[in-house]
């Protein structure tokens, strides 16, 4: 199986390049865990592979370091790696062979514009509008950005900020109320987040909106076992009645605390 998002690019090879160690740098990427990345390049991008971490990438390392990494510095190497979604973990058969993809530098920056509509976001005009605007709706609806558009741009925002990317046009998300986009995230976060439902997000995310997941008797409770965590008792609350909740807890979850 390839890795095919739309934001990746499809390459069998790729170089280390001074973004790569911006990123590093911006994101506090350890040095095991940067040569880990260094290494796994190597092997290939957008592909299934099955490394053997202990042999194989200290093999690398013990020829530009002198020594090898210990099997601690390997696994939290590799878990930062997986934490900052530049490997998908597919398959770990023991803590040091396991199937990953690596993703391409690209994949993991924010896309501010795409010329592409978002894939789980397949949207279908009903059948009394027609598919072609004409020009003068075109001009009007570029010249007049309505408050569905503020929305759909906040919307997007806190879902980026929650690291998953939304394209504008997709309106099956971006046209939900705030409140209900936060309470997707918190949701997957709380189901396990990237390292659980890495290979779809964005799909989940989709699909978490179109059936209220938060609603569901069980997913009810876990959301407010996490809100009211430090509590020693829970309250019951209406989600709507409580967005200052909701907020807290979409920010101590995604880490986009304000205060």
């Amino acid at each position: 199986m390839q890795f095919t998002d739309k934001k990746s690019v499809h390459r069998e090879t790729e170089n280390w390049t001074t973004q790569h160690d911006a990123y590093c740098f911006e994101n506090r990427i350890m040095p095991s865990a940067q040569a880990l990345w260094r290494w796994l390049i190597t092997q290939g991008i957008g592909k299934e592979v099955e490394p053997d971490l202990e042999k194989e990438f200290n093999a690398w390392v013990k020829k530009h370091r002198g020594k090898g990494y210990c099997r601690d510095q390997i696994k939290n190497a590799f878990n930062q790696l997986i934490e900052h979604r530049v490997i998908q973990l597919i398959k770990q058969y023991t803590w040091r062979v396991v199937k990953i993809v690596t993703r391409p530098l690209e994949w993991l920056k924010p896309r501010k514009k795409s010329r592409h509509q978002n894939k789980n976001c397949d949207l279908q005009p009903s059948n009394d509008q027609s598919t072609e605007p004409s020009t003068k709706q075109q001009q009007q609806s570029s010249n007049s950005p309505s408050a569905d558009d503020s929305v759909k741009e906040h919307n997007q925002s806190v879902l980026a900020e929650s690291g998953i990317y939304i394209d504008i046009k997709c309106n099956a998300i971006l046209t939900r109320s705030t409140l209900e986009i936060k309470l997707a995230i918190i949701m997957f976060y709380l189901k396990g987040g990237f390292q659980k439902i890495d290979q779809n997000p964005e799909g989940w995310i989709r699909e978490c909106l179109q059936n209220q997941y938060w609603d569901e008797p069980s997913n009810y409770q876990r959301i407010i076992r996490y809100i009211f965590r430090d509590s020693p008792q829970l309250v019951v609350i209406d989600f709507e009645e409580s967005e200052h909740l909701i907020d807290k807890a979409w920010s101590d979850l995604t880490g986009n605390n304000t205060c």
